[in-house]
């Protein structure tokens, strides 16, 4: 369950490259309609920006496919879109499998993720280490069991770093918490809008009516 368990390896599955593809290729259909709708843009402009949105596009689709979490005897290493991330075991403050605060506003979106913590605090997710890609609980019982193993005997937890570990946890729950009301109020605004609207539409139409009828 430790390091016997080593090395593993997170990527993202075939089906949802597909995914991806589906989401990209409507992005591109909806930027590119207006462009090359409004004839007062010039042929080579349009041939542009096409360019440049395919150029990017087929970026963000083979960058999703290198992204990968790798775990082995050394430590962690997360590859994301920008930049690739190295973590010692020594190093690791914690490993947590968290609730995705984005899960609610995108519906492909993990419900879980993961996180592995450094000595400073600071967090990096640990890419494809979530409820959709594998059974991120028993994923992170295992790489915990050997991180424990490997951390080495002299390891300590540090005071400081688990103090800014838990601000940040209350800062994102506030905003989290915050951003739950918001939506909540505007939802309430707009049934109270529709509402008005609705009354609005049939008083008219009685007054109208009451005046056909005069």
């Amino acid at each position: 369950m430790g390091a016997e368990a080593l090395p593993r390896d997170y990527r993202i599955k075939p089906g949802r490259t597909a995914v991806v593809l589906g989401v990209m290729g409507v992005g591109f259909f909806a930027a590119l309609t207006p462009v090359w709708g409004d004839e007062t843009i010039p042929g080579w402009v349009k041939l542009l920006v096409t360019g440049l949105l395919l150029a990017f596009f087929g970026w963000v689709l083979i960058a999703a496919r290198r992204c990968a979490t790798s775990v082995d005897l050394k430590g962690i290493r997360v590859r994301t879109m920008a930049r690739t991330r190295r973590l010692a075991w020594e190093d690791i403050q914690d490993i947590r499998a968290v609730p995705n605060p984005g899960a609610p506003m995108a519906a492909n979106a993990p419900k879980v993720i993961a996180y592995a913590y450094g000595a400073d605090g600071k967090r990096v997710q640990l890419m494809y280490v979530d409820d959709i890609h594998v059974a991120v609980d028993r994923e992170i019982e295992v790489i915990r069991a050997a991180w424990a193993e490997l951390r080495g005997e002299g390891w300590e937890p540090s005071a400081e770093a688990e103090r800014r570990i838990q601000r940040r946890d209350r800062r994102e729950a506030r905003a989290f918490s915050g951003m739950a009301w918001f939506s909540g109020l505007v939802l309430l605004g707009l049934i109270v809008f529709l509402v008005f609207l609705f009354a609005f539409r049939v008083l008219s139409v009685r007054v109208a009516w009451m005046a056909m009828s005069v």
